[in-house]
């Protein structure tokens, strides 16, 4: 079985970083109770905090890190999509390069923390977006970026011909 990778607003990983954490904690409030001790409260659930560590290795990994650490500069919320996870609204909040820098390998770690200010059933943008394709981009990878199926995307998109090859500049409607 083959997971899906990971990504991140336009942004998605040539390789799946080795490690991804998910956690949740819950708010818990303690109140001291006379004669009894203590009474806990449940205050409710907290966003999911999502950390992780990979590498890019490669004549090409300062590039690579160089697209991440871009995508890590821009401001807002953005769609995270971790393999076999409902995508969720997230915001970048960490991103650390890790180790010596060497020509052909870079280490990196990062953390996400869902944007709570979403709600549950809006964090999966359901509205039709319009993705511009880059020179090298392939239906398959526009659909794993927006975690939609290859099919899905020809059905919304009867003008591409190639889907191997859609073309630089040629716009792709994400249902």
């Amino acid at each position: 079985m083959r997971l899906k990778p990971m990504s991140y607003k336009d942004y998605v990983w040539p390789r799946n970083p080795e490690t991804v954490t998910v956690s949740r904690e819950k708010k818990v409030g303690s109140y001291p109770v006379p004669y009894v001790g203590n009474a806990l409260q449940d205050l409710g659930g907290a966003s999911r905090t999502v950390r992780g560590a990979g590498a890019f290795s490669g004549s090409g990994c300062a590039e690579e890190f160089g697209k991440l650490a871009a995508v890590f500069s821009e401001e807002g919320a953005g769609q995270l999509i971790l393999p076999d996870m409902t995508p969720f609204s997230a915001v970048f909040s960490s991103l650390t390069r890790k180790g010596d820098p060497r020509p052909d390998y870079i280490g990196y770690e990062f953390e996400f923390l869902e944007d709570g200010s979403a709600p549950e059933d809006e964090s999966v943008v359901s509205d039709p977006r319009v993705y511009v394709c880059k020179a090298g981009d392939t239906l398959f990878s526009v659909a794993a970026a927006y975690g939609v199926g290859v099919d899905v995307l020809r059905d919304a998109n009867p003008q591409i011909q190639w889907p191997d090859d859609p073309g630089a500049g040629t716009e792709v409607t994400v249902p």
